[in-house]
C-alpha cells in the first residue's frame, strides 16, 4: 500500500515524505506541502464535472472548498482502474453543529453555496450529473423495499432480534413512506423541478458536520463534493436538517434556526417547505439499515445492524413530534 501511495503522489508531481492513513483518505506530507489523497467512486467525466463546478464556485466568490489539484490539466490520476484525486489539506476542526451560532453559520454557508452554483452547466457526451425530477420514483422503489423485506422476514422460520424489531414497526415505516410519496405528488414537485432545472442549482448532497471544516481563520470550508448533482435546493436543506437535527433529538427550534439562516441568503418558498416535510418524514436511515442487512449475502446475525436499527427506531417518537410541529408551522 505504501508503494502505491508513493506512486500516486509522484503521479501528481510531488515526492512523498510521509503517509498518514485517515478514515477514507490519506494525509500525504510531500516536498511541497500537505495534501489529502483519496480514491473516489466516480467516473472520469464525473470528476471533471465536480472539478469544473469547484472552479465555477471559486469564480463566483465561493472559494472555501477543497479544490482538486491537476496534473497535465486533469483533476485525477487513474491507477489500476481506480480514480484518485488530491486536494490541499484544509487545517482546522470539524464543525459540531450543536450551538445556535454553528447552526446558523452552516446553513448560511449552504445557501451561499447554492447561490454561487446557480447557472452552472456541464455536460459530456450527452451525460449530465442530475437527480432532479427523480425523487418520487426513488421513494416509490423504497416503499416496495419495505414491503419486500417485511414479507421476507415473515417467511423466516427462525427470527432474530432484528427481525422481530423490524416486523413490529414495518407497517408504520411503510405508512410514513407512502404518505411521503403522496406529499411530493400533491405539493408541486414536478413544477418546481421544471423551474429549477432552468435556474441550474447544484446540491452538495452530503452536507453535514463531517464535511464542514472550521479553518484557523474561523471561516467554514466545505469539502467532499463527490455526491454533488443538479437537484432541488430544498433537497439539500432537508437532508441537512435530518442529518443535524436527528442528533439533537429532533429539536424543532434548532431546525427553525437552520431555516431562518438560509432565508437570510435565499428565500425558501411555501411549496419548498411542504416538499421538505415529505423529505424529512421519509425514514431514509431505517431503509438504509434494512436494505444493507437483508439484501446482502446470507450471513450469521450481525448485532451491529440490530443496534443501529434499535437506535433509529428509539428516536421515531421524537421525529413524529417534530413533524407535527413542522406541519403545523409550514403546511
Amino acid at each position: 500500500m505504501e508503494s502505491k501511495i508513493c506512486n500516486l503522489v509522484e503521479a501528481f508531481g510531488f515526492r512523498l515524505i510521509k503517509n498518514l492513513p485517515y478514515k477514507d483518505y490519506n494525509i500525504v506530507i510531500t516536498n511541497r506541502g500537505q495534501f489529502a489523497l483519496k480514491k473516489v467512486d466516480c467516473q472520469a467525466w464525473e470528476i471533471a464535472f465536480i472539478h469544473n463546478l469547484k472552479q465555477y464556485l471559486i469564480n463566483n466568490g465561493f472559494s472555501n472548498i477543497d479544490k482538486y489539484l491537476t496534473v497535465k490539466e486533469s483533476p485525477y490520476v487513474e491507477l489500476e482502474g481506480d480514480y484518485y484525486v488530491m486536494t490541499e489539506l484544509i487545517e482546522g476542526r470539524k464543525y459540531s453543529l450543536k450551538t445556535s451560532v454553528q447552526l446558523r453559520q452552516s446553513s448560511r454557508a449552504l445557501a451561499e453555496l447554492h447561490k454561487a452554483s446557480q447557472g452552472y452547466y456541464y455536460k459530456v457526451k450527452g451525460r449530465i450529473r442530475a437527480n432532479i425530477g427523480k425523487l418520487q420514483g426513488e421513494y416509490l422503489e423504497k416503499c416496495q423495499d419495505f414491503i419486500y423485506i417485511k414479507n421476507l422476514v415473515r417467511m423466516k422460520k427462525k427470527k432474530e432480534e432484528i427481525d422481530i424489531l423490524f416486523l413490529e414497526h414495518a407497517d408504520m415505516l411503510y405508512d410514513m413512506s407512502i404518505e411521503s410519496v403522496g406529499m411530493i405528488q400533491n405539493n408541486g414537485y414536478f413544477e418546481l423541478c421544471e423551474e429549477e432545472s432552468r435556474e441550474k442549482y447544484i446540491c452538495h448532497n452530503d452536507y453535514k458536520h463531517n464535511n464542514i471544516i472550521v479553518g484557523k481563520d474561523g471561516k467554514l470550508n466545505i469539502i467532499n463534493f463527490e455526491k454533488c448533482k443538479f437537484e432541488l435546493r430544498c433537497v439539500d436543506i432537508a437532508k441537512f436538517i435530518v442529518a443535524t437535527i436527528s442528533s439533537l433529538n429532533w429539536d424543532f427550534k434548532s431546525a427553525l434556526k437552520i431555516l431562518e439562516a438560509y432565508n437570510d441568503v435565499i428565500q425558501i418558498e411555501e411549496r419548498e417547505y411542504k416538499l421538505m416535510a415529505s423529505m424529512i418524514q421519509f425514514p431514509h436511515s431505517i431503509w438504509k439499515i434494512a436494505t444493507e442487512y437483508y439484501y446482502q449475502e446470507p450471513t450469521p446475525f450481525n448485532k451491529r445492524y440490530y443496534v443501529k436499527l434499535k437506535k433509529n427506531i428509539k428516536k421515531m417518537p421524537y421525529k413524529i413530534e417534530f413533524l407535527k410541529k413542522y406541519k403545523k408551522r409550514f403546511i
